[in-house]
């Protein structure tokens, strides 16, 4: 019996590291066309979930059948992660809680698949194997990027800029594409030390393809010009200086120094790129200015001391932002006016703190405690490679919101720490669950790859939808999966209310309109809502609310032109002069209307 049971373990493991290979050669390098954005707006990070929904059903199947095998980390992580969903369960402040379900069963889900990982129960072999998976990721990724700079032309399929030309790989913005290309650097260097005694033939195979990843890394991460990929490549290799030291005393081998040696040249080359290509330079002062981030940190920092204990509710950070900035900054002369569509602090700990307060804020402080108990287990320089490998990501969620844009750091992180706990964590196996319990389990494995197939049909649906001149309301019905787009649906919907009302001149229609808006900003404010909602409160007949609208938006969007009176008195004459015959599809280019609606800071450039 305990042979057989050994035996499913072993082809277990050996099914999920085949997932784990497919998705990181092929799975989380998926372009479709898209409408920017982040999270699930875009289809590599929807692809993403439901290779993770598939390798949690794999994982999880047969979890009935034997005890459960996790560890002490895992069980204070979900510890942990009660403290984080307690404020989506909070009476008072919880009415636009709903936005932030997505990032609380990304949590959950991630757990699960951390908790499927544990039950293949991978051997040292195994687990390095899912290192190289992460490493084969990065260099694809890397590849990637490398024809972006180097071989795409205008008019390219993927769209992109060859203007701007910022290699960002999948990922549309340079500091992801950093962040996740410096930490397979690191981790490049921890696996070439881990081979220094292996033998020839394969040692100089691997070798070359660590050196390919440090030499091509170097070079792109010069060219993305991000400083957070930047400060996590010094500081990771800093780190991890003490393992290097100790593997040459240990081996004194030369091979190591002349890999690590083309990290130097990748800079050089890249350095040589910024000035022949023809590209968007950043300039140097970039290392010296905030880039408005020390503005939104301070802000932030108010904004969490003046409700620390229960935060503004989840879901509500974006619009409770304006709000407060709005009011501070008439308190305080000379204070400017920051960008607009900002949904995200830029640091994951404030994020939360400001959200929801003290719970969430001590969560994410347990989770990280419970991870740096972990390393405690780990020999020192060891521990110090590790902390050395995670640094980049830790390092960019800090300074903006990589999880968020990009499901493969959070893959990343989970395998990398899974792998640290496997070797160095404290294991624990639980009781075998009750029969009853496999259903609920497969049904959210396999409803998540459902989900984000469909979810893949519908990005392309809607993507094709708002590209498209002469929109038609049918096709927004014919959208497979328009939980997944949510948002963007609603406003699509609403605003083909907003047309048929102004052309039929139908009063309640219009009022109706303006109703949602004001809900719909309660959570995802834009300018443009609120423009929308003034020509809406015109057409109706209500001046004194419509010019009190205005004026509110003007309050907290002082710099956004498209309120200000010279848009605002062309949008009124145009309205005055507005022909009834018009068809829906028209009346855009007669006004016009705000018709697209404009995800938050993150997506491409």
């Amino acid at each position: 019996m305990m042979s057989m049971q050994l035996l499913q373990q072993e082809r277990l493991a050996r099914v999920m590291l085949v997932c784990v290979a497919g998705y990181a050669l092929f799975g989380m390098h998926l372009y479709l066309p898209h409408l920017f954005g982040i999270g699930l707006q875009l289809p590599f990070n929807v692809a993403g979930w439901l290779w993770v929904g598939l390798m949690t059903t794999l994982g999880l199947w047969h979890w009935h059948r034997r005890r459960l095998l996790t560890s002490r980390f895992w069980l204070g992580v979900v510890a942990a992660s009660a403290l984080l969903w307690l404020p989506f369960f909070y009476w008072h402040n919880n009415s636009v809680a709903g936005q932030a379900l997505p990032r609380m069963l990304g949590l959950a889900g991630g757990l699960l698949f951390y908790l499927a990982l544990q039950q293949c129960r991978f051997n040292g072999r195994g687990r390095r194997y899912l290192l190289y998976c992460l490493l084969l990721a990065v260099s694809v990724e890397m590849l990637f990027g490398l024809a972006q700079f180097f071989v795409l032309e205008p008019g390219n399929p993927f769209g992109y800029n060859t203007e701007v030309r910022s290699p960002y790989g999948i990922f549309q913005h340079r500091n992801v594409m950093a962040s996740f290309i410096v930490t397979g650097m690191i981790l490049a260097v921890y696996l070439w030390l881990n081979e220094a005694k292996s033998p020839w033939r394969p040692f100089l195979f691997k070798s070359c393809w660590f050196a390919a990843v440090l030499g091509a890394g170097a070079m792109l991460v010069v060219l993305l010009q991000s400083r957070a990929g930047q400060l996590g490549l010094l500081l990771g290799l800093a780190l991890m200086l003490p393992l290097v030291w100790q593997t040459l005393a240990q081996t004194r081998s030369k091979r190591l120094l002349a890999t690590l040696a083309l990290i130097p040249l990748g800079i050089l080359v890249g350095v040589f790129g910024l000035e022949v290509f023809e590209m968007s330079k950043r300039s140097l002062s970039i290392y010296t200015q905030a880039d408005g981030r020390f503005d939104i940190y301070a802000h932030g920092l108010r904004m969490w001391l003046d409700h620390p204990w229960a935060g503004y509710g989840y879901g509500g950070f974006e619009s409770a932002f304006y709000q407060t900035y709005a009011d501070w900054r008439e308190q305080t002369p000379g204070a400017e006016a920051l960008f607009t569509e900002m949904g995200h602090p830029h640091n994951e700990f404030l994020y939360w703190a400001i959200e929801g307060g003290l719970a969430p804020l001590l969560g994410l402080l347990l989770i990280s405690l419970l991870v740096l108990r972990l390393l405690h287990r780990v020999p020192f320089a060891r521990a110090l490679a590790w902390v050395g490998i995670l640094t980049p990501i830790f390092i960019h969620s800090q300074t903006e919101f990589p999880f968020y844009h990009s499901q493969p750091h959070w893959f990343m992180v989970l395998v990398l720490i899974y792998v640290i706990d496997a070797e160095y964590g404290q294991r624990r196996l639980l009781p075998a669950p009750p029969a009853w319990s496999r259903w609920p389990v497969r049904a959210w494995g396999l409803g998540l790859v459902l989900f984000m197939a469909t979810g893949l049909v519908a990005t392309q649906q809607l993507t094709a939808y708002a590209r498209e001149q002469g929109r038609e309301a049918a096709a927004l019905a014919r959208v497979v999966n328009p939980l997944i787009w949510h948002d963007r649906m609603a406003f699509y919907r609403h605003h083909w209310q907003l047309k048929r009302a102004l052309l039929a001149g139908d009063r309640a229609a219009l009022l109706d309109y303006v109703s949602w808006a004001r809900r719909f900003v309660g959570h995802t404010p834009r300018a443009g809502l609120y423009y929308n909602s003034y020509l809406a409160l015109l057409a109706a007949g209500e001046p004194a609310r419509a010019a009190a609208l205005l004026a509110e938006a003007r309050r907290l969007y002082p710099n956004v032109v498209l309120l200000r009176e010279p848009s605002m008195e062309r949008a009124r004459q145009r309205l005055a002069r507005m022909d009834a015959g018009l068809s829906p599809a028209e009346l855009n280019d007669v006004i016009p209307l705000y018709d697209n609606l404009r995800p938050a800071i993150g997506g491409a450039y």
